[in-house]
């Protein structure tokens, strides 16, 4: 899991709008057990950040002090798309969260090789439950078990990571192949979840807190 970083500072007695206009975001720092603070971020630096960033730790210095936290919700301009504001949830090591993450196709589907099918891939995003440490990048989905035309790869037959649950429901599928003759309607009846599953993308669907680990072992 690759480390991000990110500098904070405490916020300034300014309203938001004069801190956008100097180049700053304002934000909100909250965690399980914590009061809220109010802090401000360099808006060119928040921007830099790339997309896994936003299903990822992120390291911050707090007084001095570094801290994890994960970005659980970004404010835009609905027109623009403008960051207006931002809130990072500091995160406990010992407890679950649950965050959004890309899919990965792997392999190649016999159906498509042999039978001439075509691979339409369902879902870009999972939405996982794991300890913040053990985030993956992605999670893998390998379509080379797809053997016949109509055949779909669910979420319940992914192999994952030690560690790492799927909370989408099993029976999801994730990818299928379908005959390359099939309508547009059916093409785009398969891909509709892609697409919700794109408006839930890491930056809208953050992360939460879940139970913690030592509950979640015993059950």
């Amino acid at each position: 899991m690759e480390k991000f970083k990110l500098g904070v500072q405490a916020r300034e007695e300014k309203t938001p709008n004069q801190l956008r206009r100097e180049g700053k975001l304002p934000a909100t720092l909250y965690g399980n057990g914590l009061e809220s603070e109010s802090l401000q971020l360099d808006a060119k630096e928040f921007g830099r950040l790339p997309r896994e960033a936003y299903s990822h730790m992120i390291e911050v210095d707090l007084s001095g002090k570094p801290a994890n936290v994960v970005i659980r919700n970004v404010q835009r301009r609905s027109t623009t798309h403008l960051v207006l504001n931002v809130e990072l949830y500091k995160v406990d090591m010992e407890r679950k969260l649950t965050v959004t993450v890309p899919m990965k196709f792997v392999g190649v589907a016999p159906a498509v090789t042999v039978q001439g099918g075509q691979l339409l891939e369902v879902f870009h995003y999972a939405e996982v439950e794991c300890l913040p440490g053990n985030i993956p990048d992605f999670i893998e989905a390998d379509v080379s078990v797809i053997t016949e035309i109509d055949q779909g790869l669910h979420f319940g037959e992914l192999k994952l990571p030690e560690g790492i649950t799927i909370l989408n429901p099993k029976e999801e599928v994730v990818a299928r192949v379908v005959a390359k003759k099939a309508s547009n309607e059916e093409k785009k009846e398969a891909a509709a979840p892609a697409k919700k599953a794109k408006a839930d993308a890491p930056a809208k669907a953050p992360a939460k807190e879940a139970a913690p680990a030592k509950a979640a072992a015993k059950k």
